[in-house]
Parts: structure tokens; sequence; C-alpha cells
């Protein structure tokens, strides 16, 4: 998340920010902070671990440590410019007040020192941990610009992180590390591959690393930015020195307890798919390899030999279940030069490519309708897996939770749910499923619940239009709705034709008929035609009602 900001803050170069943004940086900032001091803490513990080895084993550690103590001053120096000579005088300048009211404010309302123990100068490091929310000049970008800029301090740094860099990379090689400057950070004007990097602003234009980490950038971003620097620093020393100490007695085997080890990129795979896993002795020598004897339950017995400590294990996914293989170290002990055993064992699970696809409301399909779906498979996550689908259209509600919607073509064709997924880039078949499409049921048009029979004039008019009733449907938020219908009043032999009426209510002309109309008068309702799912119009059932 720090990395992210970062390339976010660094980006901003306009003067006017918001609160929320300075508070972000803030945010960022002390996160960092503590970051770094808890990296400080596992140096110091790496160092003490270290001299605690000097102690025992001075001749064989003696290279290595004077080292060591060289690579901790170097980053002494590094760190403490980077906190003395310029996160403090960036804040000095941007708060206009002295390092005296910074380090004893007599408001203690401004005192942005967080540890004070930390700043003490007599310390080794000197670290400014700055509470960023009490500084009232946060959002200040002429501090960075006068003092990084103006007066060539960035320039300086750039100059400093490059000398310093390079140092580590000299002493690692000085004791047999090749190419370490490979996997270390703290670059400036070229990458890895000794290719230019190129700084853009916000404009796109190029600028240099000078004006793209300090010109025009709040105080609060600095800030960040400059913790983010002794940050990889000090990650850059603590991997230099355990690196050091790795190489003490690189030619030696001393342990009093040494455990085989296997570590499997996954325990669950499919059928078909190939198992893997590494193989390795804690605290052995990447050094030395070894012999190794592995099967797969009672197959037959595979030797290899281990490159740079490590034994690869394959094993084909052919037979389905809980599958256990078995092997043995075999390594030479220096002290004694007898060969010695060191076994181990694992279990992995091979599944059977599957998948669960459910209509989550019924077991079929409706034409015209989104039908919902949810899709899962075991030992794979919503968005490994992939879904498409023959005779509809699919549509996605949530990926992440494996929910879909098909829309069936028509009900001609069925509907076809196939699942795939990828993982470690490999595309393996989950299964597939076939789905009916049936069409929406035609609704009953009634009228105070009835198609044909007796009703009071109060209870039809009560009732007041035509309700396409829908029976054995329970596909939720779908409905029909009536949008015409046709009626005639018939009283004997007389037969009145009152005519068609738009949408499902009565009319003041029907509802007039009604009020008048004799016991024994029948109104028919013809051609009623309603709307219902996918735009459908069909003519629903004649209604029939005589007045009780």
């Amino acid at each position: 998340m720090i990395g992210m900001m970062y390339l976010v803050y660094t980006a901003l170069l306009a003067m006017n920010v918001s609160a929320e943004i300075l508070d972000a940086f803030a945010l960022v900032s002390d996160g960092q902070q503590k970051t770094n001091t808890s990296i400080e803490i596992k140096i110091n513990d790496q160092y003490n671990a270290f001299h605690d080895q000097y102690n025992k084993e001075p001749e064989k550690t003696q290279l290595y440590w004077d080292q060591a103590q060289a690579i901790r001053n170097k980053t002494d120096e590094m760190v403490n410019y980077i906190e003395k000579e310029i996160k403090l005088p960036m804040l000095v300048y941007a708060e206009k007040t002295t390092p005296e009211e910074i380090m004893h404010p007599k408001d203690p309302k401004k005192d942005v020192i967080i540890n004070k123990e930390k700043a003490n100068p007599n310390n080794r490091r000197v670290f400014y941990d700055i509470e960023l929310s009490k500084v009232g000049a946060k959002d200040n970008t002429e501090a960075p610009i006068n003092l990084m800029i103006n007066q060539g301090k960035a320039k300086e740094l750039k100059q400093k992180i490059q000398e310093y860099r390079e140092f580590i990379v000299n002493t690692m090689a000085e004791v047999g590390v090749k190419d370490y400057g490979n996997h270390i950070g703290l670059l400036t004007d070229v990458d890895h591959n000794g290719n230019p990097i190129e700084y853009k602003n916000a404009n796109g234009e190029l600028v240099s690393w000078e004006e793209k980490h300090f010109n025009h950038i709040v105080v609060a971003a600095e800030m960040a930015i400059l913790n983010k620097m002794v940050g990889e620093v000090q990650t850059t020393e603590y991997d230099a020195v355990s690196q050091l100490m790795n190489r003490i007695g690189a030619t030696d085997f001393k342990f009093n307890k040494l455990q085989a080890r296997v570590v499997a990129n996954r325990d669950y795979i499919l059928q078909g798919e190939e198992y893997e896993a590494e193989v390795f002795i804690i605290a052995s020598d990447t050094a030395r390899n070894f012999k190794a004897y592995y099967s797969l339950g009672r197959g037959n017995q595979i030797e290899t030999t281990s490159e740079g400590g490590v034994v690869k294990l394959k094993f084909k996914g052919n037979t389905i279940g809980e599958q256990k293989y078995t092997g043995v170290i075999k390594m030479t002990n220096p002290d004694t030069g007898e060969e010695e055993d060191y076994e181990f064992e694992k279990t992995f699970t091979v599944a059977q490519p599957s998948a669960t696809i459910a209509a989550t409301k019924m077991n079929i399909m409706y034409a015209g309708l989104e039908n919902p779906i949810s899709i899962s498979a075991p030992g794979f996550t919503p968005d490994e897996i992939n879904v498409r689908v023959t005779g509809g259209t699919l549509q996605t509600v949530s990926k992440a939770k494996g929910d879909y919607v098909v829309i069936p073509s028509s009900v001609k064709e069925d509907v076809h749910v196939y699942a795939t997924a990828v993982k470690d880039g490999k595309s393996s078949s989950l299964g597939d499923k076939n789905y009916r499409v049936k069409a929406v049921p035609k609704p009953e048009a009634t009228i105070g619940g009835i198609s044909e029979g007796k009703l009071s004039k109060g209870r039809m008019i009560a009732a007041g239009k035509i309700m396409p009733k829908m029976e054995d449907f329970e596909f939720e938020g779908y409905n029909f709705q009536v949008v015409s219908y046709e009626v005639e009043m018939r009283s004997g032999s007389e037969s009145i034709t009152i005519g068609k009426i738009n949408g499902d209510t009565f009319d003041e002309n029907l509802k007039k008929r009604i009020n008048v109309a004799k016991p024994g008068t029948k109104f028919v309702f013809s051609n009623v035609r309603a709307k219902g799912p996918g735009g459908v119009t069909p003519r629903l059932n004649i209604i029939e009602i005589t007045i009780d």
C-alpha cells in the first residue's frame, strides 16, 4: 500500500491539496515510520546475533564481521544524512522556527516529535519520527523547493544514494557474492538492466530524479518520501548483513539437529494436473548438494540430486483421492564422515474436476427472464472461475461471489452452462450443466378472484380491474399486467357491446353499466391482452361474470 501511495503523491504537483489528501499522506508517513522502527529492531537483533557468533568463532567470523561493521557505519551515515540534513531542516523551514523549538516547543500542542529518545543527537542513528497531523505547514511546497532544488540538496542526496548502493555491492563482491546489485533497490538513473529510468511530471514531461521527488511536492508527501528512502536503506542493510551472516561456515556442516521439510505449491489439485513440492533440510548449506530418494504410494523409488540445496518433486495427479509420498535425504555429516538419513513424508489430494452450478430459484430456465445461477468449485476462488453459456446470454452480477444471470434465447434451444478455471497459468474444465427452457406460463384473467361465476354489483365494482393470476409460478419480481380488453353486456336476448378499454381498470362507462344492471345480467370480457416478461402480450381467457 505504501508503494502505491508513493507513486500517487510523487505525481501530485498541485499546490492546493485537500485536507483529506494531506491526512492520507500523514497516515502513509506514520505507517512508514512504524515500518522503519520494526526494520531497525530486526537489524539490531541481527547484529547482536552476529556478534554472538563472532564471540564463539572469531577466526571463522572475522572477515564477515568486519564487512558487516563497515556496512553498519556506512548506513549510519546515510540514515543520519537524510534525517539530520534533510528532514529536520525541511520541517524547520516550513514551520518557520528553529531546531530547538522543534525539539522543545513551548506550546505542548506543537510538539511534533513522537519519540524524543530516537531523536537524541548522541544516538548512533537519529530518527525524527514526525506527527504530521500537528504540523501546520504540511501543505507547504516552498520548503522542499528551496532546500532540495535551489540549495542543491536533492542532487547531493541522489549522489549519496548512488555511493551507498555502490559501496554495498562492492562490499558483498569482496566476500564472493556476485551480481548483488541485481536484487536490491535504491536505483536512481538506471534500472537493473542498465537502461535509463525516465521520470515524468503530471503533464507527461520528462524531468530529473530531483524534480520528480522534490519539485512542487507538499511537505507531508516529502516526509513520506524521505521515510520510504530511509526504509529502503535499512532494508538493504538488513539483507546484506543477513547474507554475510549466512556465509559464515559456508564450507562447514555443524548443527545439532536437522529436519527435512516439504513445501508444496498447493495440496489440492485436479485430476490430470501436476503436484509440485520442494524438499529441503532446515539450516542446510545451499552449496552442498545431497541425494534424495522418494516414491508416491507403493510406486517405484526415484533417485535425484538437489540443486542449490533443494530437491523439486513432481507427481502426476492420475488417481483421485488422498495421495501420500515418502522419501529420505542422505547427507554426509562433516564431523563423523558418515552418511545420515533424514526422512520426510507428506500427503496431497487429487480431486475430479467439478463445479457447483445451481439455478438459485428453480431447476429450469424461463425464456425472457433473468435466471439467477451461482457457480463455485472447491479449490478455486470465484475470480479464478470463468463461465460461458450457449443458448442464451450471460450477465455477471458479482464475480467475487460467483453470482450470474442467464437470459435464454428462446424456448426452442436448451441453455448450456460451462465452467473453467485458470490457476498458475493452467486452464482446467470444471464441468457443465444443461437447462431446459420453458415459456413463462400464461396467466389466468380474473375479476374478484374468479374468471367465471356470479358476483354482486358491489364486489364487482370494488374489484375494479382485471387481475392476471399466475398459477404455480413463483419466480420473484415478474408479473403480468392487462393492457387492454373488450366488454359485452348480455341481458336476456339483448346484447350490448360496451367496447374496448385500455389498461386493466374499469372505466366510468363500464362502472355505470354495472350499477344499473339487473340481477342475471352477464358481462363478458374478451380479447384480454397482458404484458409480461420479455414484452410478450398473449391473449388471455374470456371472463364471464353474472350479476348476483
